[in-house]
């Protein structure tokens, strides 16, 4: 009897244990038991305690594993009963592995691989995503789930508090937003995976990539192709071994960032400039951009303009749940998409992404 195809967990950017102490996960048996609670059967769940589990020190070089880490994700690409890697989070320490990963073992796949990822992750999205038998999806690492939804909740306490005749205050706010994100954490989790499945199936996510129009211009749909992610992950393949992964001929770039100063995203958007990626690319979209608490996509989208080429007016629009943020929506690389634009009576146009999800089931 053949063996049900898998979806994998796994940690190869930053380590995971304390994202798993707030689960209530000790080792990787219970995080296969709670990953496979809402699953019918259909797939079977693993992961790599070693990798998600492992020791880390930030002052003195990171993750110590760098070649574990890099077997580990060649033997998943290679492995034709994976049919989900799911990196539980981004975070570092990935991109300096790149060169010891052999990328080329999935020219040899039969049946196609989602791999599910973001932050750190990028460059393994962007790097596999254009394998063919490789679905490769800018999407949250399920262990963003606890601090996404701690600040969205924390957005949104003053209701709940005033309803319950509680002060309204940052310290009550915030204990409300990391309250609810702790009682929620296990079951969103499970749900994840779950969804997980449903992509698997060709079902595909009720969590729709969704925005608005920025500038230029655009027809009702149009069929795209989109590249990028986070845009310190993408600048340092720029010039590199894998800069023909970031290729924006012909493409949509869509960038992303967490923990930056606007000066900062600047400076890396004039290095996008410069490698002559902007002026290739048929649009550009923006994510979140979030330094702390500060939401500076506006700002982003005034620095960018300084940046566009001036021979044309390139369509820019923006994402309001692609990036560190929640909710977050699955946003597909290297795969065509269509973006859909609808005018409103007043007010800017408005945006979808529509996923084909079903042609890409598992096969």
């Amino acid at each position: 009897m053949a063996s049900k195809p898998r979806i994998h967990l796994t940690a190869v950017a930053s380590y995971a244990t304390q994202a798993m102490q707030l689960l209530g996960i000790r080792n990787a048996d219970e995080l296969v038991a709670l990953a496979s609670g809402k699953l019918d059967g259909r797939y079977r769940v693993t992961a790599n305690g070693a990798m998600i589990f492992a020791k880390q020190d930030e002052m003195h070089g990171g993750r110590f594993d760098d070649a574990a880490r890099a077997r580990e994700v060649e033997r998943i690409l290679a492995d034709d009963d994976v049919a989900a890697l799911v990196t539980v989070r981004g975070g570092s320490w990935f991109t300096r592995i790149l060169e010891r990963i052999d990328f080329d073992v999935l020219r040899r796949r039969r049946k196609t691989i989602h791999i599910f990822g973001f932050s750190e992750m990028t460059s393994l999205i962007a790097i596999a995503g254009r394998y063919p038998k490789v679905v490769g999806l800018h999407d949250l690492g399920p262990l963003f789930l606890f601090d996404g939804v701690r600040r969205f909740m924390t957005r949104r306490a003053d209701a709940y508090l005033q309803a319950a005749e509680m002060p309204v205050d940052a310290a009550h706010c915030e204990g409300f937003g990391a309250g609810w994100a702790a009682a929620k954490y296990r079951g969103m989790f499970a749900d994840f995976v779950a969804e997980v499945a449903g992509i698997l199936d060709g079902c595909g996510s009720p969590r729709v990539p969704s925005g608005r129009l920025l500038a230029g211009r655009l027809p009702a749909s149009r069929p795209i192709t989109i590249i990028g992610g986070n845009i310190s992950v993408i600048m340092p393949l720029v010039g590199s071994r894998y800069a023909e992964f970031i290729d924006t001929a012909g493409k949509w770039l869509a960038l992303e960032e967490i923990n930056e100063s606007v000066g900062s995203v600047d400076r890396m958007i004039a290095g996008l400039r410069l490698a002559g990626l902007l002026d290739k690319a048929e649009g550009i979209i923006l994510g979140n951009f979030r330094d702390g608490d500060a939401n500076l996509v506006h700002a982003v989208f005034e620095a960018l303009k300084s940046h566009l080429p001036a021979s044309r007016r390139q369509p820019v629009i923006e994402l309001t749940n692609f990036g560190h943020i929640y909710p977050i929506a699955p946003l597909p690389m290297h795969r065509e998409v269509t973006l859909r634009c609808r005018r409103p009576a007043r007010g800017q146009a408005q945006v979808t992404i529509e996923i084909p999800w079903s042609k890409w089931a598992r096969k």
